[in-house]
């Protein structure tokens, strides 16, 4: 699939929303109402766009992390920040008919995932009165990282795969702000399980990288209720292949948290978003 710019995905978006009567979406990181580079972007192109007088409804949304009452107030906070934004660039307040906060009651999806809980954390742009149907009807894409045209086993085969060699972990991911793997990530676990097997003096270090977080320090676990949520990530891999026959003195683990990002911060598409947010094996021997 051929990679399309944000910036004209943007405007196209827009561009629909004025002319066919409906809705759009800016969304929002982990646990913040405050609007990000992206959201912007998206309002400013809207604003530009639309209709003198053309009134709009505004609908919040979390994913289902945390409670319903926080979800609640959460979700009215994301609507009051694209609210005052448009006024201040010069909507009309009485033009925005609603403005109400859904929590985590009206989901796009199942929340698998980071991406998944990334959709759900949006505030729903409604122009002239349609109302939210629960999917997206112009939805804003952004790029993802393309996969490796090798498979995992062909790059440890590889001759120039050496110690000290970083892989990433293509297609492995975790519910969103917790270390538990989701399960359409078995497929590279099951591969990665199968390569150490099959080469009994090969060790590995699992490193572990977040995303979306401004200095170096690691992300917050909802599940420990700790702030080592790279490490924690790391070390249920290290788990998982103990549970399937691979000895602990093989393997090593740690969290660098966002010390190491590919692509800096603010991220500003959810490309570089799953660049920052990943795993990696490093070839300790082989």
């Amino acid at each position: 699939m051929k990679k399309i710019l944000l910036p004209l995905l943007l405007m196209i978006a827009t561009a629909s929303v004025a002319q066919n009567n409906n809705s759009f979406a800016v969304h929002f990181n982990l646990d913040k109402y405050n609007l990000t580079t992206d959201a912007i972007i998206v309002l400013d192109n809207f604003i530009a766009a639309i209709k003198t007088g053309a009134k709009i409804k505004l609908y919040g949304h979390t994913d289902i992390m945390a409670g319903y009452e926080y979800n609640d107030a959460l979700s009215l906070k994301r609507t009051h920040a694209v609210k005052n934004y448009l006024v201040k660039k010069g909507f009309a307040a009485g033009n925005i008919t609603e403005a109400k906060g859904f929590g985590k009651r009206r989901p796009l999806n199942s929340n698998h995932g980071e991406l998944e809980m990334y959709e759900n954390r949006r505030v729903e742009i409604i122009v002239e009165g349609n109302e939210p149907t629960g999917k997206k009807i112009v939805p804003v894409k952004e790029n993802k990282k393309a996969t490796e045209d090798r498979s995992l086993t062909e790059q440890i085969k590889d001759t120039q795969t050496t110690a000290g060699k970083n892989i990433v972990l293509q297609n492995l991911n975790f519910y969103g702000g917790t270390h538990v793997i989701i399960p359409q990530s078995l497929p590279v676990l099951i591969e990665l399980a199968d390569i150490m097997k099959k080469n009994p003096t090969l060790e590995i270090a699992i490193e572990g990288h977040i995303c979306c977080q401004d200095g170096k320090g690691d992300g917050f676990d909802y599940d420990t209720r700790t702030w080592n949520l790279s490490e924690n990530r790391a070390k249920e891999i290290c788990k998982y292949l103990n549970r399937n026959g691979i000895e602990s003195s093989r393997l090593q683990f740690k969290g660098f948290g966002h010390q190491y990002p590919l692509t800096a911060f603010p991220e500003k598409t959810e490309e570089e978003r799953v660049k920052n947010r990943r795993v990696e094996i490093r070839i300790i021997k082989k």
